[in-house]
């Protein structure tokens, strides 16, 4: 009973902050002392405790480290140029009447090279949004298209870290499974591009050419200067480490700067920590990053990943297996998981401990491991996004400069639940009429 109590307390915690208005950072960290309070209740010693928190802090130290690198690179993208030079030439190359399915393609490409979602909003998001801004179309409905592109490679990309991890709790064949998921993704697919097409119609878009003028005033730009973009996608095509990858970006936007904006170590390093920011009518267009950009997102995912000792090596989740068990027999599977899904990603930082949770406490539930890989697919890995502390939909928004408003957006996600939970739940009732 003091299990459900205490899961009860985080969640009210959480939601009291968000409808108050409350920092997040705040309501995390009050939910990581309320976890220790559990513990010392339950009898665990100060050092397991601190193990506990340790151990978390430990499995999500590359992701620290990551967030760290991705602001400092899009801080030296905008000094050396490269942000202002693609909005200038990018611009000119995309059709207004077609932007936002534009958008969702060029992001749903990238990521299924990649099979990234932080290096897809690291490049081609940073892009699709700077060009958003600089023509006038609404960052909400481009940031849903940002996301859902991000996604759409993280979901089914042969290369996807997400793909691999559910192939690998569930011992199944990371190829059966993306063509299974290629199979349950068509509809969703189709049903996004019209959404996002409905959205265009209507929408009389300009270029602000005066903004355009004044950032060729202002950077010396060369076509060298997409580099740092392109040295991400192609690094990580052929599997180079993400951090391996960010730093040689950085390292050769740094020379750029040098070379061709005459930038000197003080901007450099301004740009690094602090971002870049001009006092010019340009600046929404290429003002932001730096490390300090970031130090949000550092916070909640440093305090919520200490949460995952405790979840690990308590009985907290015991309890709660029993009932969603009972789920299991009165509800269909993709119901179940959505929601289990869903409430997990509340407690959780990111994507990843979502689907091992959610995997752990659904398993004995299937028969079919090839089907619980399709349903974790289909609700693991897309429920975290509608969390607005998880990373998973609040990181790529945080690295392209969008509203976090912008999670209500992005329909691949939603039509990836609700079409595979509607035909679970044909296929439940039909079996159960039989």
């Amino acid at each position: 009973m003091l299990e459900i109590l205490i899961l009860i307390l985080f969640m009210v915690n959480l939601f009291i902050a968000i409808i108050f208005d409350i920092s997040i950072v705040l309501a995390l960290f009050l939910n990581l002392i309320l976890l220790i309070i559990y513990a010392f209740i339950k009898d665990y010693k100060l050092k397991e405790i601190f193990h506990m928190v340790y151990e978390g802090l430990l499995d999500t130290k590359t992701i620290l480290f990551v967030f760290m690198l991705i602001g400092m690179i899009t801080g030296i993208w905008r000094l050396s140029g490269t942000i202002a030079y693609i909005i200038y030439k990018g611009t000119g190359l995309i059709a207004p009447k077609f932007f936002y399915v534009g958008v969702f393609i060029f992001n749903s490409a990238i990521s299924v090279l990649t099979g990234t979602s932080l290096g897809t909003a690291s490049t081609s998001g940073i892009i699709s949004m700077s060009i958003s801004t600089a023509m006038n179309f609404n960052p909400y409905i481009t940031g849903g298209a940002i996301l859902s592109g991000c996604y759409f490679g993280d979901r089914s990309s042969p290369m996807s870290t997400s793909a691999l991890l559910v192939a690998t709790l569930t011992k199944t064949d990371l190829y059966v499974n993306l063509k299974n998921m290629f199979r349950t993704c068509i509809i969703p697919l189709v049903l996004t591009l019209i959404t996002f097409q409905i959205f265009n119609f209507g929408i009389d878009a300009e270029i602000n050419s005066q903004s355009l003028r004044s950032i060729a005033s202002i950077f010396n730009f060369n076509f060298f200067l997409v580099v740092p973009t392109l040295s991400i996608i192609i690094l990580a095509i052929f599997k180079v480490d993400i951090r391996i990858n960010m730093v040689i970006s950085i390292i050769i936007s740094i020379f750029f700067a040098i070379i061709f904006q005459d930038a000197s170590l003080g901007e450099i390093f301004k740009a690094l920590i602090f971002g870049f920011h001009i006092d010019s009518d340009v600046g929404p267009l290429v003002n932001g990053g730096g490390l300090l950009s970031m130090r949000k997102m550092l916070l909640i995912v440093g305090i919520s990943s200490g949460y995952f000792g405790f979840f690990k090596h308590t009985d907290l989740l015991v309890v709660v297996k029993k009932y969603v068990n009972i789920l299991f027999e009165k509800l269909p599977d993709m119901v179940v998981m959505s929601f289990i899904s869903f409430i997990i990603a509340g407690f959780s930082a990111n994507q990843t401990l979502t689907t091992m949770i959610t995997y752990e406490m659904a398993r004995e539930n299937y028969k079919d491991s090839y089907k619980l890989a399709l349903d974790l697919e289909n609700s693991a890995i897309m429920t975290p996004l509608y969390i607005p502390w998880n990373i998973t939909g609040r990181t790529p928004l945080e690295m392209v400069g969008g509203p976090i408003g912008a999670i209500l957006f992005s329909f691949y996600h939603h039509y990836i639940v609700l079409v595979n939970t509607l035909a679970s739940s044909v296929e439940f009732y039909r079996n159960k009429n039989k």
